[in-house]
């Protein structure tokens, strides 16, 4: 069954699983993900970091993300934007314009 997106909507990552572990993943943690075809698996060892104010445990890490389509809430939340910086955009063109318009139509010396 292929999956059709609606028109203008994008797919946006959404991060299923995260966990850390004192010891490697296994099989048996990860078993019970519905894994789909297209998920991206980070599977890894962080050695950990010490300073005076910022520190971490060595630790393994998973992380499964998967490709979805944007909900109706961020489909609305990115056009706003889009047409925001679209509007601001043309501003800032408009307003190089006018200094440029400004800077030639008085330049006689030239």
């Amino acid at each position: 069954m292929e999956n059709k997106l609606s028109p203008n909507k994008i797919k946006v990552e959404k991060e299923i699983f995260r966990e850390q572990s004192q010891n490697p993943f296994t099989w048996k943690d990860l078993k019970d993900i519905k894994f789909e075809d297209d998920d991206r698996l980070e599977i890894g060892y962080d050695e950990g970091y010490y300073s005076e104010n910022n520190s971490w445990d060595p630790h393994h890490y998973a992380i499964v993300t998967r490709m979805i389509e944007e909900t109706d809430e961020q489909f609305s939340k990115r056009q706003a934007n889009i047409k925001r910086d679209k509007k601001w955009a043309k501003e800032q063109r408009y307003q190089n314009y006018l200094k440029l318009k400004e800077e030639f139509e008085n330049n006689t010396e030239e």
